[in-house]
């Protein structure tokens, strides 16, 4: 019997630190907004559900189209997609701030060699 007690015993040990771990690990979530201000560490975005105060450190990454992009980059207005973890005070600590890939350069569908205007 004491030898089934300390397998038991001994199995918990193994296992537990690890479901700790799984349920202390906080979930991150993408949410989409429209930058309303930019502060030195922070973002205030307008989204669907409200205001929202976006936290930015130091492992925060900016990214445009894969392309690593400067914090001078958020500006007033851009619509974003921050990648981060939710905090108990409502507050996103992002992981990655997403900006929208620049429009691609419009098309003229004049064939070549014609400037569009009559001889």
């Amino acid at each position: 019997m004491q030898r089934r007690y300390m397998a038991v015993l001994s199995l918990a040990a193994l296992l537990l630190p690890g479901a700790v771990l799984a349920a202390g690990k906080p979930k991150e979530e993408k949410t989409k907004g429209d930058v309303v201000s930019v502060g030195a560490d922070r973002l205030s975005l307008k989204t669907k559900r409200g205001s929202v105060t976006v936290l930015l450190t130091q492992k925060s990454r900016i990214v445009m189209g894969g392309a690593e992009m400067p914090s001078a980059a958020l500006k007033q207005g851009v619509r974003v997609t921050v990648v981060g973890t939710i905090q108990p005070t409502g507050e996103i600590v992002a992981r990655e701030v997403q900006l929208p890939a620049p429009a691609a350069p419009m098309q003229s569908t004049m064939p070549s060699g014609h400037s569009g205007h009559a001889h």
